[in-house]
């Protein structure tokens, strides 16, 4: 087998990886992975890469084009990221549903290895109160299947917790191996972790709608064609009036006809028809 990619066959799976799930990877990132991309088609047992491009461009092996999406995507995050918005969540978003309904469903697109999820439930766990109004149904989506494992398995490094309150950490974690901390258990029961693509346009029927969807440091990765069409499924997953977080790269392009920005000081925003 080769030892590097070609600079022809790397652009293929470019736009493989671009038609299937809409990430743009440029060609300085495609180098950085040609390595990994080699030993995947090594593990998997491929012999060329016109037998592997064969089995996903050709064959649909959907085996085959799992891993190569688990190989090319980008996974990382940590608990506590960017708070603020947790705490906008906890102190201002939630206080608002709760008057008009008991039931809060909240999507988290992409839910990577899980610390977003885990971190959404840790802020409304200290809300006491909010527990008492509401029940949370909290849904984290991933295109990864090695992601959505590891986030059901709840276990993580120093890495990923180094951001947390130390009082969290006592309260949400037990100990696992050393250096490794596992949510606790309840958590780990309550969350949904389900492998998905955001551009499956089955996702609003199999998902049903949303009030909350956070998603944070994915849109960065499309070209504004992909992050429109993301919006629009966004706007067909949230309920009329339902909340957006996004990360502050992610707003570029958005339709503030569709969604309004709340002002908050966040780019948050709130949806204001269907389409």
């Amino acid at each position: 087998m080769a030892v590097a990619l070609e600079k022809q066959q790397l652009e293929r799976i470019a736009q493989f990886v671009k038609k299937r799930i809409g990430v743009a990877l440029s060609q300085e990132k495609l180098q950085r992975m040609s390595r990994r991309i080699l030993n995947l088609m090594q593990e998997l047992g491929f012999e060329d890469f016109h037998s592997f491009y064969h089995a996903i461009r050709f064959k649909k092996d959907e085996k085959v084009i799992q891993a190569l999406l688990n190989a090319v995507t980008v996974n990382e995050t940590y608990f506590w990221r960017e708070h603020e918005q947790f705490t906008l969540l906890t102190q201002t978003i939630l206080p608002r549903l709760i008057l008009s309904q008991k039931r809060i469903r909240i999507l988290v697109a992409p839910s990577s290895s899980g610390e977003e999820v885990y971190s959404i439930m840790m802020a409304i766990s200290e809300e006491k109160t909010l527990l008492e109004q509401a029940e949370f149904e909290i849904i984290g989506i991933d295109i990864d299947s090695a992601m959505i494992q590891t986030a059901r398995q709840g276990v993580y490094g120093k890495r990923s917790i180094e951001k947390l309150p130390p009082s969290y950490l006592q309260s949400y974690f037990e100990p696992y191996q050393e250096g490794y901390f596992r949510i606790i258990p309840e958590f780990r029961e309550a969350a949904t972790f389900l492998t998905a693509n955001i551009f499956d346009p089955d996702l609003p029927h199999k998902l049903g709608t949303f009030d909350i969807i956070f998603s944070r440091n994915m849109l960065i990765y499309f070209d504004m064609n992909d992050k429109r069409r993301c919006f629009d499924i966004f706007a067909k997953l949230l309920k009329i009036g339902g909340y957006l977080f996004l990360g502050h790269a992610d707003a570029n392009g958005i339709d503030k006809t569709l969604f309004k920005p709340l002002g908050l000081g966040s780019p948050i925003y709130r949806l204001q028809k269907a389409l």
